[in-house]
């Protein structure tokens, strides 16, 4: 791709010296440039990415993208987050437009519908939370969603394997920076949207338009219409609509949950399917739900969907259940009020004695879900353990006197910064049908504190404590 090439596909201004030269590679962090790089000029949270455009040159770059470019050697864009992504597409030959890409949107089940799919699609990957996978290996990301350049390289690294189908993690912060520009998607899932990242989009409303801007007039989409943002979205054309209603295409006739798992006979469009499933709660079935929707759409048969769901287990860090002498330990990522309310009220309705709960909120991130959180918390659980979660820049003990100012009891509640030493201590006050549900952090394996980064993993302290392999 040379870079005159770039003005049939952007509305671009393209200095003369650069217009011949053929790109190598693509760039929007000066320490990736390359000879023969093209170096994107973006804003991040911290620094502008104009500041690197002189450095990306001495290191080879053939020209920078820029919006307000203060060199020579540039291609002035309108709106730069928009074109990297459809440059990037062009460069890596439309590699999206080679697979059936489903994108899934929402506040909570993002990642759990993602493997859900996968399991049902034989030649498919998945991109979200947990990282990426590509012909059964698994490689980890920064964001849940990449940045677009690194989004259609791994579509391109699909592509290359022979992948068919590839789900993926599309969330608000990808929305708005437009992370996904470029990609053509073949369906779009609407999950849901509760309370979270607050600290970037002030109000629900912002963070609501977010996830809604997700979606075009032209898309098929499979929807929660339990959800009142989600009930906006309905629209003439293409809809597989899912909830617990019999208004929807999809919902639930009855079910059973247990800590084995949820058994459910669900109507699909008139038909019955009857699931197995190793997943727990009834937040689950609008999870599994969604993904029978996204199949029945690419025309899998029932028979393909109720086999691949009985099978299916549980992504790393959604409840993954670890069991020692009657007592069970649940680790899981929820980390808002909302997600630790479905985690919990589902423990809370299989519990057999008491439920345990370890949990803290992460710093520099929407402090007024926070006392939320402790609320929830002490709504559900019998015993309260209050600690650290990703503290970063912040005070670990602020953080937790945000949470205990939604706690009004006094009794049955702990605190103790060190997360190790709290999940220890929970652990250890637990008996024979006590759950103790670990939540935050999921499958992450580090902890961040102030700007050190330390391995940490929330399953290796229980495996450890109880000799576990």
């Amino acid at each position: 791709m040379k870079i005159y090439d770039i003005k049939s596909i952007c509305d671009c201004k393209i200095a003369k010296m650069c217009k011949n030269k053929e790109i190598k590679s693509l760039s929007y962090s000066s320490k990736d440039v390359e000879d023969g790089s093209l170096f994107f000029a973006i804003k991040g949270e911290k620094h502008d990415g104009n500041i690197y455009a002189e450095d990306a040159i001495k290191k080879g770059a053939l020209c920078v993208v820029s919006e307000n470019p203060s060199i020579d050697k540039y291609i002035k864009v309108q709106d730069i987050r928009k074109y990297m992504g459809i440059i990037s597409d062009k460069f890596f030959n439309e590699p999206s437009k080679k697979l059936k890409c489903v994108g899934i949107t929402g506040t909570n089940g993002k990642t759990t519908t993602t493997y859900i799919l996968n399991a049902i699609f034989p030649k498919s990957d998945i991109i979200g939370t947990t990282g990426y996978t590509v012909e059964g290996k698994n490689y980890k990301l920064s964001n849940t969603t990449p940045e677009s350049v690194d989004l259609q390289k791994i579509f391109s690294k699909m592509v290359g394997a022979r992948d068919k189908f590839c789900f993926m993690e599309v969330s608000a912060h990808a929305i708005t920076l437009k992370r996904t520009s470029g990609t053509k998607f073949k369906l779009k899932i609407f999950t849901n949207i509760s309370q979270d990242h607050l600290d970037y989009y002030s109000t629900m409303e912002n963070y609501a338009k977010s996830k809604l801007d997700f979606f075009d007039e032209s898309d098929d989409r499979i929807i929660n219409i339990d959800d009142a943002w989600g009930r906006k979205l309905i629209r003439q054309g293409k809809n597989i609509t899912y909830g617990f209603s019999s208004d929807a295409d999809i919902y639930p006739e009855n079910y059973a949950m247990s800590m084995d798992g949820l058994l459910i006979k669900l109507n699909v469009l008139g038909e019955q399917y009857h699931l197995k499933s190793h997943l727990v709660g009834k937040y689950n079935i609008y999870n599994i739900m969604a993904a029978v929707g996204a199949a029945i759409y690419f025309n899998r048969q029932r028979y393909e969907i109720e086999y691949a769901i009985e099978n299916f287990k549980n992504p790393p860090g959604r409840l993954e259940i670890f069991k020692k002498n009657g007592v069970i330990a649940v680790v899981d990522y929820a980390h808002t009020d909302d997600a630790m309310q479905n985690v919990l009220s589902a423990l809370k309705e299989i519990v057999k004695k008491r439920l345990i709960v370890v949990f803290g909120a992460g710093g520099d991130r929407d402090q007024t879900k926070r006392p939320k959180m402790g609320q929830v918390a002490e709504g559900l659980c019998d015993i309260v353990h209050i600690t650290s979660d990703n503290p970063r820049s912040e005070k670990p003990q602020d953080i937790i006197d945000d949470i205990l100012s939604g706690v009004n009891r006094k009794s049955n509640i702990f605190v103790e910064i060190d997360r190790k030493k709290a999940i220890i201590n929970a652990l250890a006050l637990a008996e024979s049908g006590d759950i103790v549900a670990i939540l935050g952090k999921g499958h992450e394996d580090y902890q961040i504190l102030n700007d050190n980064v330390i391995h940490f993993d929330d399953r290796e302290v229980v495996k450890e404590y109880w000799n576990l392999r």
